[in-house]
């Protein structure tokens, strides 16, 4: 069978909750499955129950014989800008120089974490991320326990970035993500990011929201660039009201959708 054909499964992972998708994958792909459950765990924040809980999942029939499309929740992410460096040559230079940028950070608890670069052009920053290795290693290990194919394993912002990305205007702004305990930022500049902000939340949005706020006035230097895009739960744009009106919260596209999309509005559904 074509892989055009085949279904996908996408999952997103958080400390309290799970949520999956199945795509029927053919000229009109269609939403074939979806579900979500709540998850405790003993460890506030720890990955030990999502990941138990998608194995017993992918244990089931409609859950099997499709790649997976996994994106974990950005309180397991930390973020950093790498400025270009004229003097780094190699791309193992340029990881460790990413490497060091983060442990300059966030210290050694990211010490022996995986690290990733984002691809861009000559003379412009890129994008560090983060992730605990054995948070990724476990979701790995379940896909070969269970003889599934993992496509794309990502973090919650770069996940929702790309998403969107189309919405969003080529004068740049803030792209806002909100979820699980967790608001990432990145504010949006002509050819990558030059701005990222990784917080934890709480409970009173009322609060919350106007934190989003002031990322509209981070240094922007024109209004086009303080504007900001927010992919949130459901409950956040009803709770804003009218004090949210300065915001732009982003809407679901009414057509076609890629697995990722519709794993997205689920989980804005569901949080």
């Amino acid at each position: 069978m074509s892989p055009l054909w085949r279904d996908e499964i996408g999952v997103h992972l958080s400390p309290h909750r799970v949520c999956l998708v199945r795509v029927a994958r053919g000229i009109r792909p269609a939403l074939a499955a979806q579900h979500e459950q709540e998850v405790e765990s003993e460890t506030a924040g720890h990955w030990a129950g999502p990941l138990a809980a998608l194995d017993g999942l992918l244990a089931e029939s409609q859950w099997q014989g499709a790649a997976l499309r996994v994106v974990l929740a950005d309180c397991w992410a930390r973020y950093a800008i790498v400025p270009w460096a004229a003097d780094l040559s190699s791309s193992q230079e340029r990881l460790g120089h990413a490497r060091q940028l983060l442990a300059s950070t966030y210290g050694d608890a990211v010490s022996g974490w995986d690290v990733r670069l984002s691809d861009a052009p000559p003379q412009s920053s890129r994008i560090a991320c983060t992730l605990p290795l054995e948070l990724l290693e476990g979701v790995r290990g379940i896909c070969s326990k269970h003889g599934t194919k993992l496509a794309t394993l990502q973090p919650q912002l770069v996940a929702a970035y790309e998403n969107w990305r189309r919405h969003l205007p080529a004068s740049g702004g803030w792209f806002v993500t909100v979820g699980a305990g967790t608001l990432a930022a990145a504010r949006v500049a002509r050819h990558s990011w030059d701005r990222v902000h990784n917080v934890r939340i709480g409970s009173d949005w009322a609060r919350e929201l106007k934190r989003l706020q002031t990322f509209g006035r981070l240094a922007s230097t024109s209004p086009d660039e303080g504007q900001v895009y927010v992919d949130a739960p459901q409950a956040w744009r009803e709770v804003a009201g009218t004090a949210g009106r300065d915001l732009h919260w982003l809407e679901d596209d009414a057509g076609s959708q890629s697995t990722l999309q519709r794993l997205g509005r689920v989980q804005r559904l569901a949080a």
